[in-house]
This record gives structure tokens, sequence and C-alpha cells, in this order.
């Protein structure tokens, strides 16, 4: 009989079944209560209810998950378990449109801002977010329904109103004025920047005095400047407008006074005053007062007899022909022009420039330099030009600026390295920036090189140096109104190769040089009140062939040379400043990145000095080098090259007018044998290139 066969039995799993749970959502119920006044409580019921048939087995369920590691994630990426935050795109906007909505439907606004004769309802915690006004106002009372404001024209008021819902506003020329007086009285600065940036973007000749006034009554100082400097720099095409002959006497005085008025020529700001006289036979009277802001003295002489005086009212009425004669007195006595400067006497637009004179260039070793050149100012640089060309070559002269005009003197005329004190001159020449002229003046009573020239007290002082008769100890002064040159007191012992600076006190301090055959460091101070000299603290370091110059009240002594242990002459680095104060001390500067000697030394404005060329001992070549200190840092930095590496320059800062149409160079009283060849064109004076020259440096040792 066959086995009788088991029933086949089901092996029970060892997993138990997950526990059904069933999720019932019920159908939303909102119950309203009212708790208090005004306040509205939304109560949400049954909104989601879950039953648990079973309980989850939790511990059960982790087993099954694999262990994993803490998730590496780079920037930007995202990971399991990690959020991230979304942004609704242009979520602010969409909101401000439906608060405008809101509004315009009246919906849960709170407050009543009314004017002269419109009411407009606004939400206040809007208006209060762009106003400090109103912010101001609902702090002290959050109660508030209604708001007065009578000063307020109704167009200026939606504007401000559009603004806070919308952020944008329409403006225009005829109501920008509503805009403006809302926005300054509500102190609302976001919408004060529109309307500034508004009417900054709408000057133009036929706006510019509607914007001005403008400006001017609703305390815009930013566009009142602007709207000014507009004018000034377009007064010509302004002056051919109608709103040019409306100008009162006082606006048109008051830009003929102002420096910065850019005209081609002052004969055109001459015919301007002209053509505002002759609108109205009203104006009459007051063309002596008007015509006194015209610069008549810059204009050249031949201009005034061909284009002033030609004007019948210049000969006909009295006080409008002193003018005349004034400024033709100005040019007919050239020596008196220093006592005669004055507001009348300066060309509008001058800006001080850089200016670099003379020297021995490299390339051109064996002839001396005329050139005398400027540094323009340019976007992320500048750029070294030609000015104009000294009456005769020079070398080691010196150069001063006083009362506008440009004074060289003395040096040496030829380039003899192995006696330059055979070589020295006495010569002055002054040259002026406003019509491009070189005039000839007194020679010095001595011929000198290798000495100071200083300005102080309307006076030019000449110290010291060298020439045939070997070192001087004298010192001369030079009075422009006699165009003639007195001895002063002389200084204890003869020296040569020195530097001088002018004190704020107007006292001329004298460093270093070269004294009883030895680099100095002996310190001396000339007063010129006194006709004095007094001793004053030594230089740390003995040098010569040196410069100095005076910036903020202080005398920084830069660069020159001295003798070196075996005897050899090396750089001196070193740059000490000296400090007025009581008997004066001397203090330590950042030293010089390139030691020069021979170089020139320059303040321009209260900021920077500037050192160019020079002779550089270490490597016994010439240098073409723009060093400039700031005092600020007590650092050194580099300025474009000058065209060629030069030694002997001399360097100063000159006021120049501005450079649009140079007058051709004239040379007055000029002698036969110093004719002037044709003046260069203006042009870039060569690339900024720092180029060398090993050429012989000057002589070790000073000899007559």
């Amino acid at each position: 009989m066959a086995p009788k066969k088991k029933a086949a039995h089901l092996k029970k799993s060892s997993l138990e079944p997950l526990p059904q749970v069933v999720a019932e959502t019920a159908s939303p119920t909102l119950k309203v209560e009212r708790r208090g006044e005004g306040v509205v409580v939304v109560v949400e019921s049954a909104a989601k209810k879950i039953e648990q048939m079973a309980a989850l087995d939790i511990a059960q369920l982790n087993s099954l998950n694999l262990p994993l590691p803490p998730p590496v994630l780079k920037p930007g990426e995202r990971g399991l378990g990690l959020g991230s935050e979304l942004t609704r795109p242009l979520h602010g906007n969409a909101m401000l449109e439906e608060l405008s909505k809101m509004r315009q439907e009246k919906f849960l606004t709170d407050l009543e801002l009314s004017c002269k004769t419109k009411s407009f309802d606004v939400h206040k915690l809007v208006i209060s977010s762009i106003s400090q006004y109103f912010r101001e106002i609902l702090a002290k009372d959050p109660d508030m329904k209604r708001l007065e404001l009578p000063s307020l024209s109704p167009l200026g008021l939606a504007n401000v109103i559009t603004f806070a819902y919308l952020g944008r506003v329409h403006m225009s020329l005829y109501t920008i004025g509503c805009t403006v007086s809302a926005a300054s009285t509500l102190h609302i600065p976001q919408l004060l920047k529109m309307c500034t940036d508004f009417l900054l973007a709408e000057l133009n000749v036929q706006t510019c005095v509607y914007v001005w006034n403008i400006a001017a009554a609703y305390g815009l100082p930013p566009v009142c400047d602007a709207a000014r400097r507009f004018v000034l720099d377009n007064f010509v095409q302004f002056a051919d407008t109608p709103l040019f002959t409306q100008l009162t006497l006082e606006q048109i005085c008051a830009f003929l006074q102002d420096d910065s008025l850019a005209l081609p020529s002052e004969v055109v700001a001459f015919q301007l005053a002209m053509k505002w006289l002759d609108f109205e036979a009203s104006r009459q009277p007051y063309a002596a007062a008007l015509l006194s802001h015209v610069r008549l003295e810059t204009i050249p002489a031949s201009e005034l007899v061909s284009q002033i005086q030609t004007v019948p009212r210049m000969m006909q009425d009295p006080q409008c022909h002193r003018l005349l004669v004034d400024a033709m007195n100005y040019h007919l006595l050239p020596h008196q022009q220093n006592s005669l400067q004055s507001r009348r006497t300066q060309v509008r637009g001058s800006q001080q420039a850089l200016i670099a004179v003379g020297g021995r260039p490299s390339l051109t070793e064996r002839a001396l330099s005329r050139e005398v050149l400027w540094r323009e100012p340019r976007e992320g640089g500048a750029a070294w030009r030609h000015l104009t060309q000294l009456p005769a070559k020079s070398f080691n002269q010196c150069v001063a600026v006083m009362d506008g005009f440009l004074y060289v003197a003395g040096g040496e005329d030829q380039n003899d390295a192995r006696n330059q004190a055979k070589h020295a001159v006495s010569t002055l020449s002054r040259y002026d920036p406003r019509f491009n002229t070189w005039f000839h003046l007194a020679n010095m009573r001595q011929r000198r090189t290798h000495f100071s020239l200083s300005a102080s007290g309307g006076r030019l002082f000449a110290t010291g140096g060298r020439n045939m008769e070997g070192l001087l100890a004298t010192v001369e002064s030079y009075l422009p109104s006699a165009n003639a040159w007195q001895m002063r007191a002389p200084m204890e012992v003869p020296r040569c190769c020195h530097s001088s600076a002018t004190l704020p006190s107007g006292d001329i301090l004298v460093t270093g040089g070269y004294i009883n055959c030895a680099y100095s460091r002996s310190v001396a101070c000339y007063s010129v009140e006194g006709d004095t000299w007094t001793d004053k603290p030594a230089l740390e370091t003995p040098r010569g062939w040196h410069c100095s110059a005076t910036l903020s009240g202080k005398v920084y002594v830069v660069g020159g040379s001295q003798l070196g242990p075996g005897g050899e002459r090396v750089d001196v680095l070193a740059v000490e400043v000296f400090s007025p104060e009581g008997d004066g001390a001397w203090s330590r500067a950042a030293p010089l990145p390139l030691g020069v000697s021979t170089a020139g030394l320059s303040t321009l404005g209260p900021e920077k000095l500037y050192l160019i060329g020079g002779w550089n001992e270490a490597e016994k070549r010439y240098k073409a080098a723009v060093q400039i200190y700031h005092p600020a840092t007590d650092s050194w930095g580099r300025a474009e090259d000058l065209p060629e590496p030069t030694v002997g320059v001399s360097c100063c800062a000159l006021a120049l007018p501005p450079r649009q149409a140079p007058r051709r160079q004239q040379h007055r009283n000029t002698p036969a044998h110093e004719e002037s060849q044709p003046q260069q064109q203006q042009q870039p004076a060569g690339k900024n290139q720092s180029r060398e020259s090993s050429v012989p440096p000057p002589p070790q040792s000073v000899t007559a």
C-alpha cells in the first residue's frame, strides 16, 4: 500500500505583514469666532484625521536600511534629506501690484491723505515704509485716520503714493517741481534721488537755467552745481539762446568772474558782454561794471588794438576807456607786471602743470637742450609734451616761479665736463605762459652755476655757486619792478652744489653742498627781512648735487651724492625732512628707490613731490625716471619717464592756460645772436620708455 502522502505545509514567513494604515480626511469645517472688538479668529476643526489600525514596528523597518555614509556635497548640489530654498520670481513686484489694486478698491485702507483739493486712501504700513515723515507721525498716533497736507499739490502727492506702491513715477520738466516738493517735504530720499537723476539727464542749453532754478528752489545742491558747470562749460552755445539776454546783471557778472568759464579767448568774453549790454538800452549804465569782469589784460596787445579799441563805447565811455588804458599799460610796462597781477591778469581755466627745463640729454650729450616740457595728465597716465624753447641752450640752470611767471637763471651755456665753471653765465629770462613769450631781464651781477635760486617776498635770491673766480659765498636779490640785482649779506663760507627752499616764514633754508673741498652736512637759514644768516641743525648725511622743496610746511632734502669709504662717489638714498618749528629739527622719510644727482625736484599740489631725471652713480648712467613721493603714505612710486635720460634738468610747477590753441612762441628784446629757431609743433615729446646712457658723470671734485 502506497504510503499516504503528507499534506504540503507552507513554511511560515519570518516577515510579518505590515500593519495597515488607513488615513481618512474629513471635510474641512471652518468655525468663525469673535474675540473682543475688531478681533476675528478662524478655527479649523477636523481638517485632517489619521487613524492608525496597527502600530508600526519602527525598529523592524530600520533594520532593513543599509548604513549610508554622510553625504559629501559640492557647492550648489542637492542631497538626500537636505532641503532647498525656493524663490518666487518677481514676488515683490506682484505684491506691490496687488497692494495697489487693494488701495484703488479701498480694501483695508486705514489712512486718508488730504491735500488742497483731493484726498487719497492709503495703507499706513505701505506709506510709512518709504517716508520717515509718515513714520514719525504714525508712531505718535497709530490710530490716526486722516492727515492734512495743505502744502502739497494733488499731483505731487499722487506721485508719492504711486512711488510707494509701484516704485515708479512719471516725470517731466512741467511736473518735476511738485514731485520734488512732495519728496522733500515728506522726507523720501529714494524719490529725491530719482528726481535728481532726471534733472541731470535733462540738462541742455535750452533747459539748464530752468533746471538750475528748480534745484535752487527745492534745495538740490548737486543739481545746482551740475547746472552751473554745464553753463560754464557751454557758455558760447548758451549765449546763442534767448535765455542769455534774460540773465540779470548779477548773474552775468557771476559768470564772467568765474575762473572756470570756458571760452575760446577773452575776446569772446568781451563780445558776449557787449551782446548782453546792447540787448536793452536800459543796460548801458552798467557797461563799466560788467566789462570790469572781462580780463582785458590777458588779451594780447595787438588784439586790444584791433578788437577792443575799435568798439565805440570803449573810446566814448570814460570808465570803459579807463579799463582799456589799464590793459594797454599792463603790456607796455612789463617790469611792473609782477606788482599789477590780479584776478584780471589770470587766464581762465589755468591748471598747475609739472615743467621740465633744459638739461643735458643722453642721446645728444654734446648738445645742451633748449627744450621746456610739460606733463599733460591723461586718462590712465600722462605724457610729456613740448611747451616752449629756452632763449638759449642751458645746463645746470636754476628755475623759480613767482607771480605766475617762470624765471630761468644762470647755469652753463656750453658742455664742458672738465671745466664747467668756465662756461657759467649770468643771464635771467622770464617766461609768460599766458602769451607763450620770453622776456630777457637784467643779468645777475656774477656768473653762477651750481647755485640755488629761490623766490620770497616778491624777490628772487641767487645764492652761492661757482664761476671762473672759484666758489661763491655771495648772495644777490632781484627786484622785478626795478629790473635790477642787489647784493645781500653773504654766507659765512663759499658753497656750491647745494640746494635751497623757501620756508613758510619766507626765510630761505640752504642745505649741504660742496664746502672746503668736501661734501657738507651744513645747514644755514637766510632771513629775508633781516638780511642775516643763522646756522640750523646739520643734516645726518653729507651730500651735494641734491634737491630740496617745501611741502606742507616742511623741507624735503632728496637725492644727491657723497664720497664712499674708498673716496668714490656714491648715491645718497636717505631722504631728510626739516621741520621749522623752534630751532628746527630733522627726521627721516622713506628712502629713494633710485639714487640720482643733478635732478629736478618740485611739488605739484599739496600732496606730491616729483623727482625727475638725474645721474645714477651706482650704474654710471643718465636717468629718465620720474619718481613720486606720497607724504600721506610715506612711500615712493613711479610715473611716466622723461622722453630721454637727462642730467642738469630743472623742475617746477607752473599754471598753464588751456592748451587748445597755443600761440606762436615769441621772444621779446632778443639779441641777434640768440634768435630762436622755429618752434616745433606741439606733439608728444616721445615715448615714455626708460632709456639710459653711460655718459661720464659730473666731476668728482669741484675746480674753478
